[in-house]
């Protein structure tokens, strides 16, 4: 059985859910693409070499679901320098629990880092389907909605997350829209 975070749902409406999680540690790799198809494509390329025993210490370690991919625009920091259009993407594999930083293999690719992430809450939408950008914005609007009736507030952008490889059919496929719950 593949490993997942742990978390307990402490809401449920539907195919929302309102769910405290505890903390993980997850390896990061941060790409410029034009969509969420292309850099997960490429961010799980990164990581899963990295997995596979792309790591100083060459150990495998096990896969984890789900892979997730969060979005968020580039912003020049000063005049002249302008960014147009641009979409940076981070792509993330949680670890196993077992790894702590200290005992995490070092990655041969300097373009992965690791995140320790606390224990928080999540407000999460699931839907099947393939990671098709009209998919995942109907999907984060629903839950925008929930949330604004729900009266809850958030922190950070929205995650997609994907829980299959990518030969299981798109209407078996378990997918989910998250994001942070802010306090």
């Amino acid at each position: 059985m593949t490993e997942t975070p742990k978390y307990t749902v402490i809401k449920k409406q539907k195919e929302i859910e309102l769910r405290q999680y505890s903390g993980y540690i997850q390896a990061e790799v941060g790409l410029v693409e034009k969509d969420y198809i292309s850099a997960i494509e490429k961010g799980f390329n990164v990581l899963a070499g990295y997995i596979f025993g792309n790591n100083v210490s060459r150990q495998k370690i096990e896969m984890t679901t789900p892979v997730q991919a969060s979005q968020s625009q580039r912003i020049a920091m000063t005049t002249p320098v302008t960014v147009t259009g641009d979409d940076k993407y981070t792509v993330a594999f949680i670890m196993p629990s077992e790894y702590t930083l200290e005992t995490l293999p070092i990655p041969k690719d300097g373009r992965i880092h690791f995140a320790p992430i606390p224990a928080h809450q999540m407000a999460a939408i699931r839907f099947s389907g393939y990671f098709q950008e009209n998919n995942i914005r109907r999907n984060k609007e629903r839950l925008r909605l929930w949330l604004e009736e729900q009266g809850l507030e958030t922190e950070g952008g929205f995650i997609v997350a994907g829980y299959n490889p990518p030969w299981i059919p798109g209407f078996l496929a378990r997918n989910e829209v998250l994001i942070k719950i802010k306090g």
